[in-house]
């Protein structure tokens, strides 16, 4: 583990402390960061496209993909619930009761294979 990683865990534990003994937090998550490469290797470790993901946490893509890109960071919830993805993906998605959206590809085929069997049908006279 990194020492400066090392230090902020300490800090984190006397401020668990402080919450255990007092029942209060005097925090709030500002100094953690979320990069255009977490972003991607949380979605990337999910097993869904950016379509996908984006749908199944109600993420805008064009958002998603600026998150990646590195022009814009998650920020408040977005960038706790990343966090909270990263560390523990598979209890979010239980938690949250969601399954990947079917989307691009899987939906393109799906109207397809309708599409090619209305085709296939006589059609009637009127």
């Amino acid at each position: 583990m990194r020492k400066d990683r090392f230090e902020r865990l300490a800090a984190s534990l006397a401020e668990v402390r402080e919450h255990l003994a007092g029942g209060t937090f005097a925090g709030r998550i500002r100094d953690v960061e979320v990069g255009a490469a977490d972003v991607r290797a949380v979605r990337e470790r999910s097993g869904m496209t950016q379509s996908q993901f984006a749908a199944t946490f109600g993420i805008g893509v064009g958002t998603l993909q600026k998150w990646e890109r590195g022009v814009r960071r998650p920020g408040g919830a977005a960038k706790s619930l990343l966090l909270v993805m990263e560390a523990d993906l598979p209890g979010v998605v239980k938690a949250l009761g969601v399954t990947p959206q079917k989307r691009g590809r899987e939906r393109t085929r799906a109207r397809s294979a309708s599409r090619s069997a209305m085709s296939s049908r006589p059609m009637r006279e009127k």
